[in-house]
């Protein structure tokens, strides 16, 4: 029998895969965009999923060692994809120069092996608003009726959607102690909706 613990990684892992298979699928058709990177994301993300899986097993590692890499090359990516897409690109920089401070304060003053929360919180609050811009951008330029064909539109509202249910949950955890079960179910919850529409965003290229 599965316990939760490994149904709720099962159910994690499932659209993660997924994602990575079609963009390596789909890879013909957007080598040449600003979202070629992301095949390149995608099979870092399986692979950092792996190792905070395996690594405390095997060697006993503490999980926060690996999710706060992945935070920080992440955050860099994300972040750095916005930039490339937004016209409004210094306010992306102001951003970036925030979200490497924060990591620059966790690293003098709070342990690795620690979860840090500040660049977690920092880079959530960045997305929601690279979002927004890009959102009011798309209205702008009278686009809409093209979204369902727009791989940057089903990208960014899947960050949007995750990062609207992590943000809350980041910063109440404290205050309603949420723990265990009770913190992967809405977290694992926000993964699949995300990666779902990231998958969208690789078979929107067949319509193309």
């Amino acid at each position: 029998m599965f316990n939760k613990d490994v149904i709720l990684r099962l159910l994690m892992w499932l659209p993660q895969i997924a994602a990575f298979v079609f963009a390596i699928v789909m890879w013909p058709k957007y080598k040449n965009t600003t979202q070629r990177n992301f095949i390149y994301f995608l099979g870092f993300v399986l692979v950092i999923e792996c190792l905070g899986y395996l690594l405390p097993i095997l060697y006993g590692v503490k999980r926060a060692y690996v999710y706060n890499s992945y935070t920080i090359i992440s955050g860099l990516f994300l972040l750095t994809w916005f930039k490339s897409i937004l016209q409004t690109k210094r306010l992306v920089i102001v951003f970036i120069y925030v979200f490497i401070t924060s990591i620059g304060y966790c690293l003098f003053f709070q342990e690795f092996g620690v979860l840090w929360k500040i660049p977690l919180v920092v880079l959530a609050i960045a997305i929601l608003i690279c979002s927004t811009v890009f959102f009011s951008d798309l209205l702008a330029k009278n686009e809409v009726v093209n979204f369902k064909t727009d791989q940057k539109f089903w990208i960014v509202t899947g960050c949007l959607v995750f990062y609207i249910g992590y943000l809350p949950l980041v910063l109440l955890q404290k205050y309603f102690g949420l723990s265990g079960i009770y913190y992967r179910i809405p977290i694992t919850i926000n993964i699949i909706l995300m990666y779902g529409f990231i998958i969208k965003s690789f078979l929107c290229l067949k319509k193309n």
